[in-house]
């Protein structure tokens, strides 16, 4: 596997209607960031030069972004020039409606994503993570339409899509966002029935959705070709009798990580090529570079089998 991280992971330094250190971050009562290990750079300078530097830096192989938030394709084109010469690999992504009627789908959102299937190509990007932008509105629990059809009106949609990925040669790969079960993930990837069509896994939005991690991963294997490695302290009884979840670094938490990446190691389509991101994006007072480093350093020593190009820092 080639270990990377997720942009995500650096979103309180890096997002323009995030970062820190803007003038009214502290207008929703986020408490300061004392003894931070690294500043948010220039405005000015891109979030994706950026990552890359960070990924430089850190000894990744891969990072995770949607070529849309890169910016136009000689912007993709040129950060694909620049990954190239650092041996840097880009898994790109894009966003859809997953749910979307037939005839919202061929309106608003079609094009679209053949246009950024296209972006993602011109960044040489094979693997595109796919997340649904509507999960607030269709999803597991939602019932207008139930689940089943939601997953029906996906396979219909993406379907419509396929021979523009195969032109292009990139997969599409749908994550479990938050908002589906892995389970029906896999429905909607068998649905399709393309090798073009196949599954970044989450390795804690299953326990949004009251699903067991290793129990989905179990089920998405045959299909993952990207992984975001994503802990949470769970728990389950508080004083109020509401469950809580809580971010923590890769290896602190309660996601079954290390047994995930042992079921992908053998029963994923090509374990050696799967683009394995850390993917950490706590409340903004934490110091995320502190948390992306003590992540790596676990899976270095915990998880170095599955990772063979990685050495300790």
């Amino acid at each position: 596997m080639r270990l990377g991280a997720s942009i995500a992971c650096y979103r309180w330094m890096l997002d323009a209607h995030r970062r820190r250190d803007r003038p009214e971050h502290r207008n929703f009562g986020w408490p300061p960031a004392f003894l931070q290990s690294t500043s948010p750079p220039d405005v000015e300078h891109p979030r994706s030069d950026w990552m890359l530097e960070k990924s430089v830096e850190l000894g990744l192989e891969t990072f995770y972004t949607h070529a849309s938030d890169v910016g136009d394709v000689a912007a993709v084109t040129a950060l694909a020039a620049r990954m190239d010469a650092a041996g840097v690999i880009l898994n790109g992504g894009l966003t859809a409606n997953w749910a979307a009627t037939a005839d919202e789908w061929d309106r608003q959102w079609h094009e679209h994503v053949v246009n950024h299937i296209a972006l993602n190509a011109s960044g040489n990007v094979t693997v595109a993570t796919v997340t649904h932008l509507m999960a607030g509105r269709h999803n597991h629990f939602s019932m207008t339409p139930p689940v089943a059809e939601q997953i029906d009106r996906a396979i219909r949609n993406f379907g419509t899509v396929l021979s523009a990925c195969e032109e292009h040669g990139v997969m599409l790969a749908f994550e479990n966002h938050m908002d589906y079960r892995l389970s029906e993930v896999v429905a909607l990837v068998e649905g399709l029935g393309s090798d073009f069509a196949r599954i970044t896994l989450d390795t804690a939005n299953s326990f949004l959705v009251l699903e067991d991690p290793l129990e989905g991963a179990r089920l998405a294997a045959p299909y993952t070709v990207a992984l975001h490695m994503k802990d949470f302290t769970v728990h389950p009884l508080t004083e109020t009798w509401e469950p809580e979840l809580h971010w923590a670094p890769v290896g602190r938490g309660d996601s079954p990580i290390e047994e995930i990446l042992d079921v992908l190691e053998t029963q994923a389509p090509d374990p050696a090529t799967l683009l394995a991101h850390i993917e950490i994006a706590g409340i903004p007072q934490i110091d995320p570079d502190q948390w992306v480093r003590s992540s790596c350093e676990y899976l270095r020593i915990h998880a170095a089998d599955h990772f063979p190009r990685q050495a300790p820092l």
